[in-house]
């Protein structure tokens, strides 16, 4: 009778001491799971403030109601050197519209022609396209090692170039621009690599003044 007792004790310990060990186990499986979901959900949440750090940066409180803007790559250019000139080549008859905005190392182009026409300082408001117009972004040095800078033309998908108003008594002028911009890698052999697209959005120029050379 006291030997059964003390089956019955040693089988209450071991079976008391099996639920406290998996027990365990499970608190500690549970534990490290939760610290897994924790790094987790801390890792998301730096990713949501970088993004929006990044919206907060990437996005102005006001746009400019002088000079030039636009988005490369969603990152906001802002140019703090514009300049632009038209001028008129009387043997072929035709004008020529630059307009060029320079913010560091960065430089944005634009260049629209008109053909078959009269001398003035005038242009034409509306949208341009076709071969009349050609797009530059250059990161300086303009001519790099291995690497092309590459104009897109008025016939290339994505782009637009609108004058959207034009005062001859002031010369000043405005539009807006968009257009993409393709850079080409080459190997030593100048065999092509691959290409890298630059994205030029959202672009405008405001009142900016024009010289007339003629």
């Amino acid at each position: 009778m006291v030997y059964l007792d003390r089956k019955s004790e040693f089988v209450s310990f071991f079976v008391a001491h099996s639920v406290f060990e998996t027990e365990n186990y499970t608190m500690k499986i549970f534990t490290r799971n939760l610290k897994a979901l924790s790094v987790v959900g801390l890792l998301l949440l730096v990713l949501i403030l970088q993004n929006c750090k990044r919206a907060i940066v990437n996005t102005p409180t006001s746009l400019p109601t002088k000079g030039m803007y636009a988005l490369i790559n969603d990152t906001v250019w802002t140019p703090p050197i514009v300049s632009a000139s038209l001028a008129y080549d009387a043997s072929n008859k035709s004008k020529t519209f630059t307009c060029i905005g320079t913010m560091g190392d960065k430089i944005i182009q634009l260049v629209a022609s008109q053909n078959n026409v009269v001398a003035g300082n005038n242009f034409p408001i509306g949208n341009i396209n076709g071969s009349s117009v050609s797009y530059y972004y250059y990161i300086q040095p303009i001519h790099r090692e291995l690497t092309e800078q590459n104009p897109t033309f008025g016939n290339a998908p994505g782009t637009n170039l609108t004058i959207t108003e034009i005062d001859t008594s002031k010369q000043l002028i405005s539009g807006t621009f968009t257009f993409p911009q393709v850079d080409s890698a080459f190997d030593p052999n100048y065999n092509f690599i691959f290409s890298t697209t630059n994205q030029i959005k959202n672009g405008f120029f405001k009142q900016i003044h024009y010289d007339y050379n003629h």
